[in-house]
């Protein structure tokens, strides 16, 4: 709370300020423009109206100075500055929202590439997408792929790959190049390195963006895996 003080007013103006300024410092994201200026202009016109009473009523031995004039216009200025001000931060946080939620609600129907959590190979019409993020250039990428029983069923050798997102695609096959069995869950792993050093790698898993909501952490993704994760994980739009 922003806090206007003087040697000069009486405490029941200063008070009065202070209230109103607390105000105009806490107004919500939803007030309109309209209210805003209607605000500011009541606080301009009460604190005049109060400055009036004050300088009518004044001590004859001890008037008002041009000084404390200047003061008390500087004060109002504050006054509806703040108010300003909190009107013009509302208006950046609604249009900030909205261009977010507009961003996001134009990934609907898109797959994306998002931080894995379960590293789930998950075979659609024959295949599985999902990538991996290299923390740096690597000079070999291996892809392995496990069934439920935790035999590896697949290697792929991705050969050197820059630092980066590297998009991954499992047509379904063993090591010999026959179809696995469907509806077995399968998982896959991702290494690399660089100079026969390890390569730091974060898997990513792909999924469908069915819908976009509106939570306290944010606009969110609503995802086919039942999941929902903000517009910044999404780390490839394949």
């Amino acid at each position: 709370m922003t806090t206007v003080s003087s040697n000069t007013f009486s405490p029941s103006l200063m008070n009065t300020i202070n209230s109103k300024t607390s105000t105009a410092s806490t107004s919500t994201a939803g007030s309109t423009d309209a209210a805003s200026q209607t605000s500011a202009a009541k606080m301009s016109a009460d604190f005049m109206t109060m400055l009036i009473a004050q300088m009518k009523n004044q001590d004859p031995t001890q008037p008002m100075t041009s000084q404390d004039m200047t003061n008390s216009l500087a004060q109002i200025n504050t006054v509806n500055g703040i108010n300003q001000l909190n009107t013009t931060m509302s208006n950046l946080a609604s249009s900030l929202q909205g261009s977010q939620m507009s961003q996001a609600t134009s990934m609907i129907g898109q797959s994306v590439l998002v931080p894995s959590i379960s590293n789930n190979a998950t075979l659609v019409n024959g295949q599985s997408q999902f990538g991996a993020q290299l923390a740096a250039n690597a000079d070999n990428v291996t892809v392995t792929i496990k069934n439920q029983a935790g035999t590896v069923v697949d290697v792929m050798n991705l050969g050197a790959q820059s630092a980066g997102n590297v998009p991954i695609s499992w047509n379904g096959t063993d090591a010999n190049g026959n179809p696995v069995p469907t509806g077995t869950p399968y998982t896959f792993s991702v290494s690399a390195t660089s100079a026969g050093q390890a390569v730091g790698v974060t898997t990513m898993q792909a999924a469908g963006v069915v819908g976009v909501s509106n939570s306290a952490s944010g606009v969110m993704l609503n995802l086919n895996n039942n999941t929902t994760v903000s517009p910044s994980s999404v780390q490839t739009v394949l």
